[in-house]
């Protein structure tokens, strides 16, 4: 019976069973004998001085082992190397710089005994004035959040003649538009185990993107030697970026160490609300001009973007920012600048796209409000301006990776004159009450972000003949544990189920890169192709020798090698790895993926300009009465290189466009008032619209077999495009989001009153 193929073959997932017949544990679920439990004291106020921190009733409290403040910590009380002056717990004396900043760590038998000792710890605070603003915290009179001031990072690229561009033009637009804070809201709320095991050594379980990373963060924290701390990724509930911030596994790791018995640190969703990172909000000013026909001249950007409270990997978000406002467009002269800046709301952190849905929203509404001015069809204005392969992007200097976007747009093509006909056909019959809108936007995100352009994994061939595969691509939902198996069975030449992952353990895997900005298929993928390949030939070698054959007719089955010219003649994997033995051969062997040939240092920019294209058609249908729009029908195209699993890939799109949806219409996380789910608007399942995705594979020079990244660039076109449906359909532009009913109806009748 022929074997499925690796690639194309089934696409079921590898955790697939055990998570739907209950098997899988999470963190929360694990049974731990003598399991201990954490809680967090925080601050709640927005801003305040910590003036006194008296532990003592505390700790004589029934089930309580012990109260942790600052003073206990025995490496850096801080997060260097992600959030900048952030500590682990605030000292006596220092501020605390946002409802939520944890102060101390209670450790009982129960965590409702740490619970109610945290709310016997004896605390005083000097309030001081807070902002959730940004023009209030950039103000001249602002009370500095930090003693340099309130501007964190800032990013800015600028070439070519904007005032000659602009000069030249038929038709500039000048707007501002504005974004919301929004909360990940993944499935598992936060929750971390931390104990010693048999070697001594803390280890600590819970969800995160990079456990070499955080095994760093810890063992500062502690004071000891990296190897004296171990990292493992459990299975996780969602993360959208979420699991990227390294607090809460420090915190157990600390509590774990200091009281040398299992701790675990369970997050209540209000929690989560009050101290988890969340999406920067941004106020975008936009200038771009354009001439009679359409072609795009110059743009000018200026964007802030609210960090929150602590920095939080903020820094970077300037030039997140300011990359996505150009989109894979040619532009004659750019001047973009953005900055981040400190206010007193909740931290803001990763959120898929990293700092490039905001700007895309701005920029792909700003397009699309230019070409309508122009009277010209979107798809033809974004063709005629999309940037080719050679050149100059906005960024001033040219790609490295091979762009799709004109077979995207083309792909939306049909569908976009279908959608439009429908509309006109809709609105012609509406009573007034409602109308149909069509937008369109598309998109360019740069995958790769700023891990390193050289990429570990390792393969094995066991003892027991077992081909085992180790990298570090941490699962928490988007199914890439499923990808590494199947670009490993590829590249051996056997079905997937012969392949085994040893996936995101500190202790016995290697690291293999930051796990974000959808990079993980591109370089820790490519990567484990290249292990596999270097396995397979070491076992062929090896083979060759006991058959006494070339080891070009000699062909790798799931559990054995046979000659090719007689199949009668095979060795099974396990008389292969004993042979490894004899030899003195290693069994286990490295794959490196290592882009630093191509973009040596010195020459390349600081993040190496590697993008994914994409654009998304949405149908909306507004009721003018009531402000509520719903979102009918959604096509996206997403250029993915090479599909490795599609239907991986289409619940990818399929899951952006929902949230897309919630970014959209109704998500809007308000510092001080956001509580929990019920009073955060998720979308709901009935506002799924119908999604149809189409991939399309334009090859990438690099990436394995031709993959590009997706998970995260999936999102960015979905906000626009249904805000671009809106403003068409109620014949004013919408410029804020979420785009609330509330919004909406002022919208439209300060149309109607204009008119």
């Amino acid at each position: 019976m022929t074997e499925p193929a690796a690639i194309g073959g089934s696409h079921v997932r590898v955790d697939s069973l055990a998570k739907v017949t209950g098997r899988t544990l999470y963190v929360e679920d694990m049974p731990v004998p003598g399991l201990l439990h954490g809680y967090v004291l925080r601050s709640p106020h927005h801003h305040a001085r910590l003036v006194r921190l008296d532990p003592g009733a505390a700790a004589g409290m029934p089930g309580v082992v012990r109260v942790i403040t600052a003073l206990d910590i025995p490496g850096l009380n801080g997060l260097d190397g992600y959030s900048q002056d952030e500590p682990v717990l605030t000292p006596v004396g220092e501020t605390l710089k946002q409802k939520g900043a944890p102060i101390a760590l209670v450790v009982a038998e129960s965590r409702r005994q740490a619970r109610a000792a945290a709310g016997a710890i004896q605390v005083a605070f000097e309030v001081l004035p807070h902002t959730f603003d940004v023009d209030e915290a950039l103000a001249p009179a602002a009370v500095p959040i930090y003693p340099a001031g309130n501007v964190l990072g800032r990013h800015t690229v600028m070439h070519g003649d904007l005032k000659a561009a602009f000069a030249g033009s038929h038709l500039i637009l000048g707007a501002a538009y504005h974004t919301s804070f929004q909360e990940h809201a993944t499935l598992e709320r936060n929750t971390q185990l931390g104990y010693l095991d048999d070697q001594g050594r803390v280890t600590v379980l819970g969800g995160t993107h990079e456990p070499h990373w955080q095994q760093g963060y810890i063992a500062r924290t502690l004071g000891l030697d990296p190897d004296r701390v171990r990292v493992i990724m459990p299975p996780t509930g969602g993360s959208f970026g979420d699991r990227q911030d390294p607090w809460s596994l420090v915190a157990v790791g600390l509590m774990a160490f200091l009281v040398r018995r299992p701790v675990r640190l369970a997050y209540s969703r209000r929690e989560t609300f009050d101290a988890t990172p969340k999406r920067h909000p941004y106020d975008v000013k936009l200038r771009i001009g354009a001439t009679a026909d359409g072609q795009l001249t110059g743009i000018r950007v200026r964007i802030n973007a609210n960090t929150g409270a602590y920095d939080s990997a903020g820094i970077w978000i300037p030039n997140y920012a300011v990359t996505a406002s150009g989109g894979p467009y040619r532009w004659q002269a750019v001047d973009a600048y953005a900055q981040s800046v400190y206010t007193n709301a909740a931290k803001c952190g990763q959120f898929r796209g990293f700092g490039s849905p905001q700007a895309t929203f701005a920029s792909e509404c700003a397009l699309d409000e230019l070409c309508q001015g122009l009277e010209l069809d979107p798809i033809d204005f974004r063709l005629r301006n999309r940037l080719h392969q050679d050149s100059i992007s906005f960024l001033g200097y040219p790609v490295a990776e091979t762009l799709g976007y004109l077979e995207v747009l083309e792909a939306l093509r049909s569908r976009h004159e279908e959608f439009r006909r429908e509309a006109d056909a809709f609105n012609a019959v509406s009573a007034g009450g409602t109308r149909m809108g069509v937008g369109l936007a598309g998109m360019w995100y740069r995958f790769g972000k700023s891990g390193s352009l050289r990429v570990e994994t390792q393969a094995e061939l066991e003892l027991d003949g077992r081909l085992v595969i180790y990298c570090s691509a941490p699962d928490y939902g988007q199914g890439i544990s499923t990808v590494m198996v199947q670009l490993a069975a590829e590249a051996l030449g056997v079905p997937r189920e012969a392949v085994h992952l040893v996936n995101a353990d500190t202790a016995t895997t290697p690291d293999s890169g930051i796990q974000g900005a959808s990079r993980a298929t591109y370089f820790i993928g490519g990567s484990v192709t290249l292990a596999a390949r270097n396995l397979k030939r070491e076992i062929l070698a090896v083979a060759a020798i006991l058959l006494d054959a070339p080891a070009g007719e000699l062909l790798l089955e799931r559990d054995r090698v046979v000659s090719r010219r007689a199949p009668d003649r095979a060795i099974p994997l396990p008389v292969i790895a004993g042979r490894f033995e004899q030899l003195g051969r290693p069994r286990k062997v490295q794959g490196v993926f290592d882009l630093s040939p191509q973009f040596p240092d010195g020459s390349r920019p600081e993040y190496i300009p590697c993008f994914t294209t994409g654009a998304q058609l949405a149908q909306v249908i507004v009721d003018l009465e009531t402000g509520q729009v719903r979102v009918t029908r959604v096509v996206a195209a997403h250029d993915v290189g090479r599909a490795i699993n599609p239907p991986n890939a289409v619940g990818q799109v399929q899951g952006a466009v929902l949230m897309g949806v919630g970014a959209a219409l109704s998500e809007q996380y308000l510092p001080g008032r956001s509580t929990g789910l019920t009073d955060y608007l998720l979308p709901m399942v009935g506002a799924m619209p119908e999604i149809e995705v189409k991939l399309i594979e334009v090859p990438s020079r690099y990436g394995p077999l031709g993959a590009k990244g997706l998970g995260e660039a999936a999102l960015l076109p979905t906000a626009p495009a249904i805000i671009n449906a809106v403003s068409r359909a109620i014949g004013v532009r919408i410029r804020t989001i979420p785009a609330t009913p509330p919004r909406l109806l002022r919208a439209i009748r300060g149309r109607k009153r204009a008119s």
